[in-house]
């Protein structure tokens, strides 16, 4: 059986997620630094926030959205999204939230991916799904009055 690791659970890693499960490989873990789903529409709140894709587009073709409330969809829209999709394909008992994913390392002679989660010790897979997104880790300049941003 092969086991399946996935870093994140934003578009990608649900995605991924779902497509494994639908070609029967059962043995996937999602790792998820926070306590939800939704990468950089859990992260990104500030105001305004939106999609810049035309709504009708921005859905995974296995679960398609054509109502979304705007031509651009609002942040908190597309969070839902993510959260739904995660609970309607059974994703959510396959992931392990507030665990983040320090290191990963291949061990050739074992065939084997070992993760090095925070606080929760290793995990051994034999294939990564490595699903951060670029914009996992934000970069915040010192500028006066960010903090109230």
């Amino acid at each position: 059986m092969t086991r399946v690791a996935i870093v994140g659970t934003g578009f990608g890693g649900l995605a991924a997620a779902v497509r494994l499960r639908q070609a029967g490989i059962d043995d996937v873990d999602l790792f998820e630094k926070s306590t939800d789903v939704g990468g950089v529409w859990r992260e990104n709140t500030y105001p305004g926030a939106a999609c810049d894709v035309a709504s009708h587009l921005y859905s995974l073709s296995f679960t398609p959205r054509a109502d979304w409330s705007r031509r651009f969809a609002p942040q908190e829209e597309i969070h839902q999204y993510l959260r739904d999709l995660a609970r309607d394909f059974g994703l959510l008992p396959l992931i392990r939230f507030s665990t983040e994913v320090l290191g990963a390392t291949f061990d050739e002679d074992a065939a084997v991916w070992r993760l090095t989660l925070s606080g929760k010790g290793e995990h051994e897979a034999d294939v990564l799904v490595a699903a951060t997104g670029q914009l996992s880790r934000p970069s915040r300049p010192a500028l006066p009055g960010l903090d109230r941003f």
